[in-house]
């Protein structure tokens, strides 16, 4: 018998200063290995609550991470300090030696509370690599009108897009005058003409910091083959339907809510299902990822997911 048991690994890093790398890319450098590093096998209890939240800056959402950490030294957060780069894995099965990456980003101020019990916590506010000089740098290619969705988005973004889109919307000609300075200019003039949505989500694992851009138009269904069932990643409870009103047009949209055991292998974009109270299989794109993870209780993924039979528009 498997022994469902997840632990978590949380590694903090010192970010390298560069002179030879422009930090307007929206790439950071941190030292290759980690100054401390936290197991959750060694006895310590951590809670991490991820959500999803419009940066400071209020241009597009990104994922912002909550860590409590339990009844550590006293004087844990002498050796970290604002600005460290976050790195958290995780495994879900005790007898498993490998963790899988969850997310990094950037550390923020540590808060310390002694309660009355007699317990200690420390916790740490931790947002996804997504840098304000990257949405405001100068674009050397200007002008958008005559290219392809995708050529756009993949100048604007090089190495940092991820296009869920169908092949037509991917390779749609921009043929209004699309001009933009900057990236924010950018995705400002072409949400809701020829994207949906653009959301800023974890990267892969790698001494850089950062993070990608998922860019999305509402698609239309697909074949059964091409859904992953909910069900195979431990759907929690049959997804509960939520009705939209959104835009300027009053544009009805349908969305499930759904939740399954935690896992890193369902994205945004991925095209997802599930069997309703009634039988029928719920074809949906999944929307946001947020979860809710703790060593100690629950380790739930949570899904927003758009109804791919939704044909509002």
């Amino acid at each position: 018998m498997l022994l469902l048991q997840y632990d978590f690994k949380i590694e903090f890093y010192k970010a390298k200063q560069s002179l030879e790398k422009d930090t307007s890319s929206g790439d950071s450098l941190i030292e290759e290995t980690p100054k401390i590093i936290i197991n959750t096998q060694h006895g310590i209890h951590i809670d991490i609550t991820i959500s999803n939240e419009f940066s400071n800056y209020n241009f597009v959402k990104s994922k912002r991470t909550k860590i409590v950490l339990w009844n550590l030294p006293l004087d844990f957060t002498n050796d970290i300090e604002v600005g460290d780069i976050v790195k958290i894995y995780y495994k879900k099965f005790a007898h498993e030696k490998n963790f899988d990456f969850i997310m990094s980003g950037y550390l923020g101020t540590p808060m310390s509370t002694d309660y009355p019990s007699g317990d200690f916590s420390v916790e740490l506010d931790v947002r996804l690599a997504v840098s304000s000089n990257f949405f405001d740098r100068k674009l050397e290619n200007k002008n958008f009108k005559g290219k392809t969705v995708q050529e756009a988005i993949e100048s604007v973004f090089p190495n940092r897009n991820i296009i869920n889109m169908d092949k037509e919307d991917r390779l749609k000609i921009i043929d209004k005058d699309i001009y933009a300075t900057t990236p924010k200019e950018f995705v400002d003039k072409i949400k809701g003409i020829y994207i949906h949505d653009v959301i800023a989500d974890v990267g892969g694992d790698s001494f850089d910091v950062e993070c990608n851009f998922i860019f999305t138009n509402d698609r239309t269904i697909e074949a059964d083959e091409n859904y992953k069932a909910l069900e195979d990643y431990g759907l929690e409870f049959i997804p509960q339907q939520e009705i939209a009103i959104e835009g300027e047009y009053s544009i009805r949209r349908v969305y499930w809510n759904a939740q399954t055991f935690y896992t890193h292998k369902l994205k945004i974009g991925d095209k997802v299902s599930f069997i309703d109270g009634l039988g029928k299989m719920i074809k949906t794109t999944i929307k946001e990822t947020s979860a809710r993870l703790s060593n100690a209780g629950e380790c739930s993924l949570i899904l927003k997911l758009k109804d791919d039979s939704d044909d509002s528009d």
